[in-house]
């Protein structure tokens, strides 16, 4: 159904199975139902309200609602009215400076001061801002009428970057890139219309909208919704869910199952959880952490939980959302890499730590491409490099945007010709796509090249540092030109500092022969992350740089 526009998929939905729909769970555990069929006619309503507004086709409007039901009705309302929305977290107060207030006004501005729907007023000193904000409640309802119809290549979403590494940027998505990557999905999930999808992740984020909301529409079943702060407050729920509801395909970053683990481990009491209709539990959108996948299997394997449902997958907004699945059903891919080969010659060498000695970095396979979906690997030359060496990964297609609102030179920043620059280091090893890490996170020492994420999963095996908790960063010092290797840490008190640095030395210098230069103490509010739980390293970089943590550095 790629041609399917948007309005013509719940359309469809609606009127072929009426009576599936959207769950949503409240906090208390209780569910309310919405069918396909009421969500089309409230989005007709919605749609009608909003050109008695005298918004026009090709608009935009910025939902920042703060519950899933009335995102969705919004969503589809601008849908419906050929309105091109895009979902954003919705601040405490523009005002306040936080990063949801900034990255709001920041789009608000990007889009040309557009409608902005809430569900309460937000408060403000930006006049302009005020004036084009509308309480959900206030919307107007119209009777139905004809709705437009876009065509395939008209844009219908705007999907604003995470900004882990800068401001924003709207990607642009068309109809048909949506619809081809939710046919992709579709077929790399083998959906049928009687699976169960379950979500906790917020839709401003691309894996919740598109993965577990838009495609479950796509090739019509059940969905269900958690709101994410629900799930943060209380990952039972959504461990309740599952068992209750036969979810068989769900969703679980590093970020969640390190969440969950540390809620089990609190756990005294245990329901009689059954997980054993689980087929594909995604794992991607951050670098993906073995240790913690592991022990989060390990852990759900008690209530029935089939290992190979765990899916270790890569995406990215960029590509609408997927680029390539672990096949369904089929074990993790987890290899062993020769360190010294990877990370300086860029050769991927598999190794047997036991057997040669040698230290192994342990890398999980993200599957292969997805239909309709290229990948290639290429130097810094762009010429593409054979399997096994490691390289810049581009991709092509036609879920792929064709670029960043209003942002020509972003837009060309991003492509090689045809081919789109993800800013991901990876290699084919097997036939296996692995992701060795983003190319803005390397840090540069002694020769070598090291990911950020490596380092901290290396430290993470001390017991006092839990995953979320440690960064790591690399800068040139300004008085010296020499590389330093800084690690910034929450949760630990000033007395342990000392001790905790020449701990994480010692680990350093024994695997990896290299020097830790600082230990930066933190609060765990300082740590910046985007809406799936990544690490903005650049962000606790910059605050450095600037002359911040003096009095919390330990050299």
């Amino acid at each position: 159904m790629p041609e399917l526009v948007l309005p013509d998929l719940l359309l469809k939905a609606a009127l072929e199975y009426p009576d599936l729909g959207i769950n949503y769970m409240r906090d208390d555990g209780s569910l309310s139902k919405q069918s396909y069929w009421k969500l089309k006619k409230e989005a007709e309503s919605l749609s009608s309200g909003f050109v008695e507004m005298g918004i026009k086709p090709g608009d935009t409007a910025i939902i920042i609602t703060d519950n899933n039901q009335e995102t969705i009705n919004c969503l589809w309302g601008c849908f419906f009215a050929g309105i091109v929305p895009t979902i954003l977290q919705s601040p405490v107060s523009t005002s306040d400076h936080s990063q949801a207030a900034v990255k709001l006004l920041n789009v608000f501005q990007q889009l040309g001061k557009p409608l902005v729907i809430c569900s309460k007023p937000i408060g403000n000193d930006d006049e302009e801002f005020g004036k084009k904000m509308v309480l959900y409640s206030s919307l107007r309802r119209g009777k139905a009428i004809p709705g437009f119809r876009p065509l395939p290549d008209d844009l219908a979403f705007i999907q604003f970057s995470s900004g882990s590494t800068g401001d924003p940027k709207g990607i642009m998505l068309s109809h048909r890139n949506l619809a081809v990557n939710m046919n992709s999905i579709a077929l790399g999930l083998h959906l049928t219309h009687d699976d169960h999808t379950g979500n906790w992740m917020p839709l401003y984020h691309d894996m919740g909208l598109i993965g577990y909301h838009l495609t479950p529409i796509y090739f019509t079943h059940e969905q269900y919704h958690i709101e994410t702060v629900d799930f943060i407050k209380n990952p039972s729920l959504w461990l309740d869910l599952i068992s209750e509801q036969s979810i068989n395909v769900t969703g679980c970053p590093n970020f969640g199952q390190a969440l969950v683990l540390r809620h089990l481990k609190r756990k005294v009491d245990f329901p009689a959880w059954n997980f054993s209709r689980m087929k594909a539990m995604l794992n991607g959108a951050e670098p993906i952490s073995v240790r913690i996948m592991d022990e989060f299997v390990s852990q759900l394997q008690r209530f029935q939980f089939p290992v190979e449902a765990m899916m270790p997958v890569y995406g990215m907004a960029e590509a609408t959302l997927a680029i390539s699945f672990t096949p369904l059903m089929q074990p993790s891919v987890i290899t062993q890499f020769d360190i010294e080969e990877l990370d300086r010659n860029r050769k991927a060498i598999q190794v047997n730590p036991s057997s040669t000695g040698k230290t192994g970095r342990q890398i999980s396979g993200v599957g292969v491409a997805l239909d309709r979906v290229n990948i290639r690997l290429v130097d810094e030359h762009e010429q593409e490099v054979p399997e096994g060496i490691s390289g810049h990964i581009q991709i092509s297609g036609p879920s792929v945007t064709h670029g960043y609102y209003q942002n020509s030179s972003a837009t060309e920043a991003l492509f090689c010709g045809d081919w789109l620059r993800t800013g991901d280091i990876g290699f084919f090893f097997k036939g296996n796509l692995y992701i060795s890490g983003r190319h803005k996170d390397i840090i540069f020492m002694n020769g070598k090249n090291y990911f950020a994420h490596d380092l901290e999963s290396l430290a993470c095996t001390l017991e006092d540092l839990s995953y979320g908790k440690v960064i790591f960063g690399g800068i040139t010092d300004p008085k010296s030109s020499k590389e330093k290797v800084l690690a910034f840490v929450a949760g630990i008190s000033e007395p342990k500092a000392p001790e905790l640095l020449h701990r994480l030395r010692l680990l350093f210098r024994k695997n990896l022969g290299i020097q830790l230069d600082e230990l930066i103490l933190l609060r765990s509010n300082e740590i910046p992350k985007t809406s799936s739980g990544k690490i903005q390293r650049y962000k606790i970089i910059q605050r450095y740089l600037a002359g911040e943590f003096k009095e919390k550095r330990v050299k």
